[in-house]
């Protein structure tokens, strides 16, 4: 609705238009009326109405009068004057003064009051229309600015200084710094709840344009919706007091990457350049904290972590091993301030899982599961965003490969295994040993130890102790069975060390054994 007042020293004839038709129709809201141009002016600062209709000849302050006051004070008002035949040198002065429109109340009609109420509220819309036009225009052409003030090497200090004064940007020649700040929406179960990116950023950067204004020390922009710039003249660590508060409350993590000083307008994309540089090593830090150039003056791109020293840990199916031997090498790094590129990192993890899944693959394990699974792994390494996120997955897939294994070993054994325990099972009775079944199977005899225990969980040997200790037990609960025959059914020659194996396995002798059965 557009607001309007109608003045007139008239009570009826301000009756009359009020209640001439229903103006909320065409789009108009009456919202006072007023006897002269002081009452006007008290309404106008109470209602502020898009439109005042106003007489001329009015006592205490006329609609001349009334005419200047408001184009000087609120240039956005309509005006339109209602004169008499003998007004018109008046009526040419109000126009001039800015009024839109003229209405002969003598011949005043509906139709009249309507085209020129419609007129006004055409010509203001059209001004608005106009106003946001120069404001985005403007609000473009200073976003250009501050794209080529970062990207642009050619520029000259003179010439980025003019476009400062032009724009009346708070921002001096000596002493700067820039600070990129990085932002990451935090994700919401609702897609409702999660706040617009570009919205989030704009309100961001309009608070700390505001703040700098107010000091007269800087200027923030937006480079996309998730990166800020601020540019401020100070030698202090003042960044901070100014940043934090208009994050205080909001539901974003973010980073800062500050500059050292430096004097020259023109050294602004070449710092910019550093700083982004430096900006994906916010993955060692936590949101909130600063990033300073020298702080992070040693960067590797690299992760050189010594694969062939995890073997023992894997053939011993050591999973936690491993993983601490990944973590010491990550936390020796940072604490010797040598941060390697988070691209490094992840694909150092992922590398990490490769080799575990190809180490068993060698040793004939069946882990056709592993492989499947091993894209999902290598992704949701991909998919952290710090260095405790990292080391969290890692350790995940970790006891992932651990579970899996284990579950393997309740018979999911690979062919080699299950050809092995096969023979044991035939040939146990005969005088066989891990090095005679390794040359058996044509195996390396330290391979096949490490193998067969880490299918089944114990070693080979104590597997054919086992076995044979079970099959004399069945034998000795036989009242016709004696201890000479167990032993040499079962693959001992010497009866002495098959006591000693037997109680050493079973708690007792064999002959303590054979009376629990056959009194």
């Amino acid at each position: 609705m557009y607001k309007v007042i109608i003045v007139d020293d008239e009570k009826l004839l301000r009756q009359g238009f009020i209640h001439m038709t229903d103006w909320s129709v065409n789009g108009f809201e009456i919202v006072g009326d007023a006897s002269n141009g002081i009452e006007a002016l008290e309404l106008v600062e109470r209602y502020q109405p898009d439109i005042v209709v106003t007489d001329i000849r009015m006592p205490g302050m006329d609609g001349i009068e009334l005419t200047r006051i408001l184009k000087q004070r609120y240039k956005d008002i309509q005006v339109i004057v209602l004169s008499s035949y003998n007004d018109f040198e008046y009526v040419k002065e109000t126009l001039q003064l800015g009024a839109l429109d003229y209405i002969l109340k003598p011949k005043m009609q509906y139709t009249d009051l309507v085209n020129a109420m419609e007129k006004a509220k055409a010509n203001k819309h059209h001004k608005e229309l106009a106003k946001d036009t120069q404001s985005e225009l403007r609000k473009k052409s200073m976003q250009s600015f501050f794209k080529s003030l970062l990207c642009e090497t050619s520029q000259t200090d003179e010439a980025i200084l003019e476009q400062i004064i032009a724009f009346s940007l708070p921002l001096q020649p000596g002493p700067m710094r820039l600070i990129s700040i990085q932002l990451e929406l935090l994700e919401t179960n609702s897609a409702s709840d999660a706040p617009q990116e570009g919205e989030f950023t704009n309100t961001i950067v309009n608070e700390l344009q505001a703040m700098l204004l107010q000091q007269q020390n800087g200027c923030c922009f937006a480079v996309n919706p998730l990166q800020l710039i601020v540019i401020m003249n100070t030698s202090e660590d003042e960044y901070r007091d100014l940043i934090a508060p208009a994050f205080a409350a909001c539901d974003v993590q973010h980073w800062l990457c500050v500059s050292e000083l430096f004097s020259e307008f023109s050294d602004i994309p070449s710092v910019y350049q550093r700083l982004l540089a430096l900006s994906p090593y916010r993955f060692y830090i936590n949101s909130g904290s600063v990033m300073k150039e020298a702080e992070l003056a040693e960067l590797k791109t690299s992760m050189d972590l010594p694969f062939k020293n995890f073997n023992e840990y894997i053939d011993k199916q050591d999973f936690p091993g491993i993983y601490e031997k990944v973590q010491q090498f990550i936390t020796d790094s940072i604490q010797t301030k040598n941060y390697i590129d988070p691209y490094a990192i992840r694909n150092g993890f992922i590398e990490v899982c490769y080799y575990i899944i190809h180490r068993l693959d060698e040793m004939g394990l069946e882990i056709d599961e592993l492989h499947k699974r091993k894209i999902t792994f290598f992704k949701s390494i991909e998919n952290t965003r710090n260095v405790t996120d990292c080391l969290q997955v890692l350790k995940h897939i970790l006891n992932e490969i651990e579970t899996f294994l284990k579950d393997s070993r309740n018979g999911n054994y690979s062919p080699t295994v299950k050809s092995i325990i096969y023979f044991i099972h035939q040939h146990y009775r005969e005088d066989i040993s891990l090095q005679s079944i390794a040359l058996q199977f044509h195996l390396n005899k330290s391979y096949l130890s490490q193998l067969f225990k880490l299918q089944t969980g114990e070693t080979l040997n104590n597997y054919l102790i086992n076995l044979r200790i079970d099959e004399a037990k069945a034998l000795l609960r036989q009242s016709s069975s004696n201890i000479y025959t167990v032993c040499q059914a079962i693959g001992y020659s010497n009866p002495s060390y098959f006591g000693q194996v037997f109680k050493k396995v079973v708690g007792m002798k064999p002959s303590e054994y054979s009376k629990l059965y056959n009194k």
